[in-house]
Formats: C-alpha cells, structure tokens, sequence
C-alpha cells in the first residue's frame, strides 16, 4: 500500500511535469478517402484543449521519434515515413482499396516523470470506398480507443466510442471530449469500455481517453512504479 508520503510526492509529480502528463499526440486526416488518391496525415503534440500546439523542437523527452503505423482493409501493417514542419509532422499514403484503414501511434517518452512512464497512443480511422465496417482489426496499442459508430465515416451525431486496454474493453475510464467553440465534457466508460459523445456543432473534437496503471519495472535502467497512458482520436466534421 502507497503511503501518504508517496501519495503526496506522485502528486507534485504529475505537477512539476503536468506539460508531459497534459499533453497528447494527435493525428488529423480526412475520415472518408479515396482508393488511388494520395491521403494527408498530420500529427500534432500539445494540448488541444487549451489551444497549445507544440513546436516539433520543444516535445517532449523523445516524443518525436514516434512511429506511425498504417493498418489496411486486410489487416496489413506499413510503417509510414514522417516529415517534421515547424510543429506538426506530414505523411500520407495512397489507399488501393476500399475498406477501413486505421493510422496508429503507440510511444512511451524515454524518460521518466519520477515514477511515472508517460505513454501516448493515437489512433483514426480512414473510410475508403463503400465500406461498412466502422473499425479495422489489426495490431493494437496498450490503451486503444476506437471509433465504433454504426453510419459510414462515424460522424452523424452522436459518436460511439470504445476504450480498450491490451485488447479488452475497460470500464471507468475517463474521457475527455473538447470541441469547437470551446465546449468541453467528461465522461466515464461503462461496463463494455464504451461511451456516447454528442457532437451538435460542425468542427473538431479531440476526444481523450486517460488512465493510470500501478505496475512496476524498468524502463531504459530507470525504475518505474506507474504507467501514465493516453489514447486520442481527433474527428472533424
């Protein structure tokens, strides 16, 4: 059992580090696509919600050497090549057939805040043709969160959502939903790991899912007693 001690130093942690623990990764592309025709992706770190974008240079630890991984209709796995502009980084990729594709980010920073590994996941979705489907299956970061509404590209309101951690749907996970003009909500999963989101105004959503697991180990020879996770989807409309 933590002690007070503990439970007071892990608190002035997360606030002498609340730049890395508040902030996420990203990704911004079209949720509908074209078979043949070149799809721009963008990804950003900062805080949406306070409207701060960080320059590539200033993220933080080793944040910028992410992965972005894109997951096709039949379950194929390419990692895309990034480009860094002043602060966001470019991709793109081509869609050769219709289906669902999913563009992915799962990166641990190196280094640690106190006894906290910080993890960003980030993940959207890519309709491409007459697809049903509303997810793609494929390799999956630690904490996903999924975009399951029935209609074609997701985006008649209200959004579906879904967390799941290591593959499995987790209840009473906070989500947090910032809109356009401002508007922000909280919500909590329930037992199936899952949410609904109105979205009355046309705009961007970030959406946020955010939970702490207490496990210990080593991370590159430092000992870590916490896992900080994030997991995004960003959805205009």
């Amino acid at each position: 059992m933590k002690t007070k001690f503990s439970i007071l130093f892990a608190l002035a942690i997360f606030a002498n580090l609340g730049l890395a623990t508040a902030h996420a990764l990203w990704i911004e592309t079209a949720v509908d696509g074209k078979k043949g025709k070149e799809q721009q992706v963008k990804i950003f770190y900062g805080e949406y919600g306070e409207g701060v974008i960080e320059k590539v240079d200033d993220w933080y630890s080793d944040v910028k050497e992410f992965e972005l991984w894109l997951i096709d209709p039949q379950g194929n796995k390419t990692l895309l090549e990034t480009s860094p502009s002043s602060d966001h980084f470019n991709a793109s990729f081509t869609p050769s057939m219709d289906g669902v594709y999913r563009l992915q980010i799962g990166h641990s920073a190196k280094d640690l805040g106190g006894e906290y590994i910080y993890q960003f996941n980030t993940a959207s979705q890519v309709w491409v043709g007459k697809a049903k489907e509303t997810s793609v299956e494929g390799p999956k970061t630690d904490l996903a969160l999924v975009m399951t509404s029935p209609d074609k590209g997701g985006l008649k309101n209200p959004l579906h959502f879904k967390v799941l951690f290591k593959g499995e749907a987790k209840e009473g996970v906070t989500v947090a939903v910032d809109g356009p003009t401002g508007w922000s909500k909280e919500y909590t999963t329930d037992t199936n790991g899952e949410i609904v989101v109105e979205t009355p105004w046309k705009g961007q959503y970030i959406v946020e899912a955010v939970d702490t697991e207490e496990t210990s180990g080593e991370h590159f020879g430092a000992s870590y007693e916490f896992i900080w996770r994030c997991a995004t989807q960003s959805i205009k409309k």
